[in-house]
């Protein structure tokens, strides 16, 4: 075989190997209406237990497509647009209970019980979601932001960016200053293919942070969840509110457990996707998670 058959054989397989993930990975977008009628646009794929997933304060759904056949061989994985992302409905009268109330019913809508996943901001509508509805049967919470300080400056400058078109740069603020990731970390997310979601939905930004500082965690009440619960979190992440939010979580919730990401920060399913999917598979059907 020549160098030149050796390629087109190399290409036929590439091209073999893609058909069959995308057949393996084929998903339905359905949706479902939230309490107060939005509607919210929720993608699925695969066979198996629910596993509701519920991305961060930027970007949508799409970010999780790409380990959607990580999931697919055992959950029926359904990635939902949080409302004001995507393609889901909004509503004018923002509070972060429409979020939880947005989750709870994605939830109540798939037969049986559901595993959730959020991340981020994501995770917070999800522990919130775990008030509203009992069909959840285990969490998974990466870096929620539970006790968010006073980001009105920070706020401030990113308005006046987005008003002058900067919206990168409102979206680079928003990562350095409030989410406080690492200058790399953020150079690095510019060159994945979430980054123009990322930067299309900036402004959601806004009302989620004055929505998170009006937010109270109450560790009496959250001790009451009685469903086991994985919390990640990477060993880089440099928020110390963020950091500060895993050790509450640990202290309050009665069945938790914790996956520290060494090496990563708060976007591991990004940087090391089939380790975060293998921790998050371990923990859901029930084999020992080690922390990574």
């Amino acid at each position: 075989m020549n160098r030149r058959q050796l390629m087109y054989c190399l290409i036929a397989l590439c091209l073999a190997s893609s058909t069959v993930t995308s057949a393996q990975t084929k998903s339905t977008v359905i949706s479902v209406k939230s309490k107060d009628g939005t509607l919210i646009a929720v993608e699925c794929a695969g066979t198996g237990p629910s596993l509701v997933i519920v991305h961060g304060g930027t970007g949508d759904r799409t970010r999780w497509i790409s380990l959607f056949p990580l999931f697919a061989s055992r959950f029926t994985v359904c990635a939902m647009d949080r409302r004001g992302h995507g393609t889901s409905g909004d509503s004018p009268d923002y509070v972060l209970q429409k979020e939880a109330e947005d989750v709870a019913a994605v939830v109540n809508s798939r037969p049986g019980p559901a595993f959730v996943m959020g991340h981020s901001y994501g995770a917070v509508a999800s522990l919130e979601a775990a008030f509203l509805t009992n069909k959840i049967s285990k969490l998974v919470l990466y870096e929620p932001p539970l006790q968010e300080p006073d980001h009105t400056k920070a706020v401030s400058r990113m308005e006046t960016m987005i008003h002058a078109g900067e919206r990168e740069q409102a979206l680079a603020t928003f990562m350095r200053e409030i989410v406080m990731i690492s200058p790399g970390e953020v150079a690095a997310m510019r060159g994945r293919p979430s980054w123009p979601g990322l930067v299309a939905s900036v402004e959601s930004q806004i009302r989620q942070v004055q929505a998170l500082g009006t937010y109270r965690f109450d560790a009496k009440r959250v001790s009451a969840l009685k469903m086991p619960t994985l919390l990640l979190t990477g060993s880089e992440t440099v928020s110390p509110d963020l950091k500060r939010a895993i050790k509450t979580l640990m202290d309050s919730l009665p069945d938790r457990t914790l996956v520290v990401f060494e090496g990563q920060e708060h976007s591991a399913m990004d940087t090391i996707p089939r380790q975060f999917a293998d921790a998050v598979t371990s923990f859901l059907l029930g084999k020992t998670v080690i922390g990574r």
